[in-house]
């Protein structure tokens, strides 16, 4: 389990705005709550005051942080610094706050936001990239919560939120596709998804706490190719599994080769 930082409050009279009740959003905002931090939520018909924030959160999708920041600033929307929650645009996609005088930042949590209530950004690993005042901003939500900040390049974030797309995503659409073949092969259908599920969480966590390939198990790490040969022929009636199978097959062959690792055990 990894380490949560310890929360540091900010100082007194620290304001918070939040623009967008997406899943992002409302868990940041549950994390700031925890921590005594007030947070004012911001709607289209909010009436704007000059200077009013400290910091002023767009937490809406990707496509919409540059318009939406427009709309804003046009409003009469003011504060210290602005700060966007995507992982893959740089914190220039806010650029027309610094007209205004702000300084600009974007603050990634490294968590797979479901919505479910309670549900928080507190402890998670934040990826944070802008100017100096906004970094030193972040940084301070970041620990404010008891979140872990590191510093990314603005070039290096695609190659970051495509590695945190594939390990999030990849793994659920993985985890749905394996369910499908699971049930087809007799499987509970009410049992197949939560066990698919949980068998992939499990791999996971060996991962973490051997690394990787030691933390690998099955017939990818042990090199049993007849099973493997078993597999493909058995994975003919579904394309897309099969697809995946054999990137992920072979991508295994080349970690051992790379790194020397033999399938020793189960």
């Amino acid at each position: 389990m990894p380490r949560t930082a310890s929360p540091k409050r900010p100082a007194a009279g620290f304001r918070v705005a939040i623009r967008g009740r997406g899943r992002a959003g409302r868990a940041l905002a549950r994390a700031l709550a925890a921590s005594r931090v007030p947070v004012a939520w911001i709607s289209r018909s909010s009436k704007m005051r000059p200077e009013a924030f400290d910091l002023l959160v767009l937490a809406v999708p990707d496509d919409a942080i540059e318009e939406e920041s427009a709309r804003l600033v046009r409003a009469g929307a003011r504060a210290r610094c602005a700060m966007h929650l995507s992982g893959a645009l740089p914190s220039e996609a806010l650029r027309r706050w610094r007209k205004t005088g702000a300084a600009v930042v974007s603050f990634h949590p490294l968590r797979s936001f479901a919505g479910a209530p309670g549900e928080t950004a507190a402890g998670t690993d934040v990826a944070i990239e802008g100017d100096p005042a906004g970094i030193a901003a972040a940084e301070r939500l970041a620990r404010s919560i008891g979140a872990r900040p590191w510093r990314i390049a603005a070039a290096d974030k695609p190659l970051y939120h495509a590695a945190a797309a594939a390990a999030a995503g990849g793994t659920a659409t993985l985890v749905a596709l394996a369910a499908e073949a699971a049930r087809r092969a007799g499987m509970p259908a009410g049992r197949a998804l939560g066990a698919m599920a949980r068998l992939s969480a499990e791999a996971a966590r060996n991962v973490a706490a051997r690394g990787y390939p030691a933390g690998l198990t099955g017939p990818l790490a042990r090199g049993d190719e007849g099973t493997l040969r078993l597999h493909r022929r058995a994975l003919a009636g579904s394309p897309l599994l099969a697809a995946a199978y054999r990137a992920l097959a072979e991508a295994a062959r080349k970690a051992a080769r790379t790194r020397g690792a033999g399938g020793t055990g189960r």
